[in-house]
Order: C-alpha cells, then sequence, then structure tokens
C-alpha cells in the first residue's frame, strides 16, 4: 500500500486516562477533535448526476439534509479515496482524507466535459466529534435543536453568531455527531464541554488512544492505513459503499464482475489480540504456518486486558474465530466487521 496520510488528531495520546476516556465514549459523551480533513464542493445544476457517475454509492435518491459514504475507484477497480457525500439545497459537500483533497479535485476536473459543474475546496473548518450516549442529549440543549436522526443527515447550525454543520456520524456507530466549526466557535464550543466536563465526569476529552481503540470496535476502518490504492471497495467489507444497481462509473466493470462472477481474495477484519503489542504496523499474520494477511491498526481493548485491531485476512483465514498468528509472536482471532450504516 502507498504511503498516505491517515487521520491524526489534534489531542495528546491520553487527556485525563484511557480508561475514564473510554468511559465516556461508552457509556457517557467524549469530545474528539478530528480536524484533519479535505472537503470539497461541488455546484451546478448537473452535481449530483456527475458525481453520481463518479463513486461507487448511490447518490440519486439524495435530498438536502441527507448524505451518504462511498468510493472513488480508478478504471482498474482500486480504491482511490473514500468519502463522505452531504447533500445541500445547492450544492454537495465532499469530505475526504486529508492530503488527497487536490487529487480528487483534479479527477473530478478532468472528467468535466459539458457538465454544469464546478468543483472548489471548502472553506477552513474544524471538526468536533462528540460520541456516546449522552451525545446527542449535550448537543441539543447546546444547540436548542434536535439532532440529525439517520446516518449522514446533517443540519445548518449557528454557535456564537457564526454559521456550521451539524452531521450524524454514519461510520462510528449511531451515536457519534461532528460538527464543522469556524476555529473561533470550535474554541467557545469546546471550552463550554470543558466546563461541562467539570460538573460531570461522564463527560471527557478524548484522547488518542481511547479513540483509536472505539475506532477500532466499532469497526471504521481508514483509508492510507488499513485500506487503499490496492484494494478493491469489496476488501473493505463496507457493503453498503457500494451500489450494484446505479449504473456506470468509473471501475464499475470490474467492480461488479467481482460481484458477480468472483469472490475476494481478502477482507478487512476486526481482531482480538493477546500478546505484546505490534510495532510496526502492518505487521503480518500467519495461519496454518503461511503468511494470511497483515495488521493494519492496533490498540489497548476497550475493557479488560489485551488489544483490539483490524487488519487485512486472506479467505482461507477470515472465518470467525479463526486463530492467527502475528509476527512477533501473538495471536490474534478474528471477528466478524460490524454492520456501520
Amino acid at each position: 500500500m502507498k504511503d498516505f496520510p491517515n487521520e491524526p488528531l489534534g489531542p495528546p495520546v491520553q487527556h485525563v486516562g484511557f480508561e475514564a476516556e473510554v468511559l465516556s465514549l461508552r457509556h457517557g459523551c467524549g469530545l474528539v477533535e478530528r480536524s484533519r480533513a479535505d472537503r470539497l464542493v461541488l455546484q451546478g445544476e448537473d452535481r449530483l448526476r456527475f458525481l453520481n457517475g463518479q463513486m461507487t454509492c448511490d447518490l440519486r435518491a439524495l435530498d438536502p439534509g441527507s448524505g451518504t459514504y462511498g468510493f472513488f475507484t480508478s478504471a482498474k477497480g482500486k480504491i482511490e479515496a473514500d468519502a463522505t457525500v452531504l447533500a445541500l439545497e445547492d450544492r454537495l459537500l465532499l469530505v475526504l482524507p486529508p492530503g488527497l483533497g487536490a487529487a480528487v479535485k483534479q479527477r473530478l476536473e478532468r472528467y468535466i466535459i459539458t457538465d454544469r459543474v464546478e468543483v472548489t475546496a471548502a472553506e477552513p473548518a474544524r471538526r468536533l466529534t462528540f460520541v456516546g450516549p449522552l451525545a446527542g442529549a449535550w448537543l441539543e440543549g447546546m444547540l436548542g435543536r434536535p439532532v440529525p436522526k439517520e446516518a449522514f443527515a446533517h443540519c445548518d447550525i449557528e454557535v456564537d453568531g457564526r454559521p456550521g454543520r451539524w452531521v450524524r456520524e454514519g461510520r462510528l456507530g449511531k451515536q457519534a455527531f461532528s460538527l464543522w466549526l469556524a476555529p473561533e466557535s470550535a474554541d467557545s464550543l469546546r471550552e463550554r464541554f470543558m466546563e461541562a466536563c467539570a460538573r460531570d465526569s461522564m463527560l471527557q476529552p478524548v484522547g488518542r488512544e481511547a479513540y483509536e481503540s472505539f475506532r477500532i470496535e466499532a469497526g471504521m476502518s481508514r483509508f492510507g492505513q488499513d485500506f487503499g490504492p490496492d484494494n478493491l471497495p469489496q476488501e473493505t467489507g463496507i457493503d453498503s459503499a457500494v451500489s450494484y444497481s446505479k449504473g456506470c462509473y468509473l471501475g464499475q466493470e470490474v467492480v461488479a464482475r467481482l460481484h458477480y462472477r468472483g469472490q475476494v481474495s481478502g477482507q478487512l477484519r476486526r481482531l482480538e489480540l493477546t500478546g505484546p503489542r505490534p510495532a510496526p504496523l502492518p505487521a503480518e499474520l500467519f495461519f496454518e504456518g503461511r503468511s494470511a494477511g497483515s495488521l493494519t491498526s492496533v490498540a489497548p481493548a476497550p475493557e479488560g486486558a489485551g488489544l483490539v485491531g483490524i487488519g487485512y485476512v486472506q479467505r482461507r483465514a477470515f472465518e470467525p474465530g479463526t486463530e492467527l498468528e502475528v509476527v512477533n509472536g501473538g495471536v490474534a482471532v478474528v471477528q466478524e466487521l460490524p454492520a456501520l450504516f
């Protein structure tokens, strides 16, 4: 896999301690700063039809306030980027992995011929993600409006008189919300959250370690780390990111042929690990003495001892319950990836 930037976080490895941060994510409300992402805006009356011909997901049914998730693929069907697509009244907003905005913009513009579409970079903004069963209620109380109800649903908001966007995350479980805000508004909202933390221990800022544990447990694979330009969409296991009835897009023939006539040689799986923490990643996995894939993400388990991970596992070894050997001597037990949306 080529070296692409993943999603480094602003916070330190830990804020108040791993256990307290995981507790807030699972039972309260944790705040994660995930500002690193590239965003593009598509405007023009052909924007929806045009983008639908570029991505694996079906955009035709998107109404303003709704969204979805899918892939940009090459002519050979390999993944060039993943993206969340948010539909607004007069434009589409693409949220992309950091560092890929310029390449995706160039790709899109290459295919604009007579289409009435304009692609521009979005205004800079910070992303604050609130996760946990108390996240929705806290945000409703702070913002004075109901939470977006469906995966990838979103709405306009104002924080301190500045516009922003409130999105229900579709890949971090059902209780995760992101706010895209002007930097001043993000600072203000974070300050109010920290004041609330002082009154309620179930509200906590979350560092990298606890967030990675939660991300892996939720089955949220990451472009540039868990999958990338060497992979076909089906190898991610994110079935809902690919439509087989929408018609043509770049790479569609290869993706459809694999779906209807073939089978993947391997797929991402969640893993439960015992033994020392592997480093560096990716770490090779073995089954019956032969190489069987690689561990691509790892973090402490959210509860109890051990580790959790995501890895690419060959078909012969990817059934749940299969025990794999890790290159450093540990053991990894294969688990299903949860359905995301």
